[in-house]
């Protein structure tokens, strides 16, 4: 255990947040969380909505290593704004976080977000929402089969691309669903079958 002498000081390794080199503000990441988590959650959640696009994104990195402890606060933040620019930010916290965890059961804040996320329309929210869904995987799944017919293009595209990265029957038997349809819209149909090709390569063998 670090002695107190030891622990970095909040200023330094906010610093160290806006380093050019990757290895020492992922290190920063780690420390913030580790000497100084409630600070950070904090600052991390303001940074989501700031103007400037690196840290955002850095933000968003760094909050992903919190876990699920970040599921609520980025949730509620979520939930609390229509700023679109913060709710994507917030959708990408999620994909972060449940890229790294495997829940049993997903957290009531987290399905929220998703109800409302799959029915806006906003470009950023839709692909965010559905990258969320693919981390999710068979989790995601019921919801991206569903969307796979959605009457927004964007929408129903993403979510056949997703489908075809994920390795389940029931993805497969989707998207064969979908290529014998012939009212598809050519657009659909063409991600249809890029789609189930993708999978055919990357999960048989």
């Amino acid at each position: 255990m670090a002695l107190e002498e030891d622990k970095p000081s909040l200023e330094s390794l906010l610093d160290d947040f806006s380093h050019p080199n990757p290895n020492i503000y992922k290190k920063a990441y780690i420390d913030l969380i580790e000497y100084w988590p409630v600070v950070a959650m904090q600052k991390l959640l303001m940074n989501l909505s700031v103007k400037e696009m690196e840290v955002r994104r850095r933000s968003v990195q760094a909050l992903g290593y919190f876990g699920n402890d970040a599921i609520f606060p980025v949730a509620k933040l979520f939930l609390s704004s229509e700023n679109i620019v913060l709710r994507t930010s917030c959708l990408k916290v999620l994909v972060q976080i449940v890229s790294k965890e495997r829940y049993s059961i997903l957290p009531n804040e987290l399905i929220e977000v998703i109800n409302l996320s799959i029915i806006d329309d906003n470009v950023q929210i839709t692909l965010a929402v559905i990258s969320l869904l693919r981390q999710l995987e068979k989790k995601g799944l019921p919801q991206l089969i569903k969307l796979s017919r959605d009457r927004n293009i964007l929408r129903a595209k993403a979510s056949i691309t997703a489908l075809g990265e994920i390795d389940d029957p029931s993805a497969k038997n989707c998207l064969m669903e979908l290529k014998e349809d012939t009212s598809l819209d050519i657009l659909i149909r063409e991600s249809v079958i890029s789609s189930l090709e993708f999978f055919q390569n990357s999960h048989q063998n």
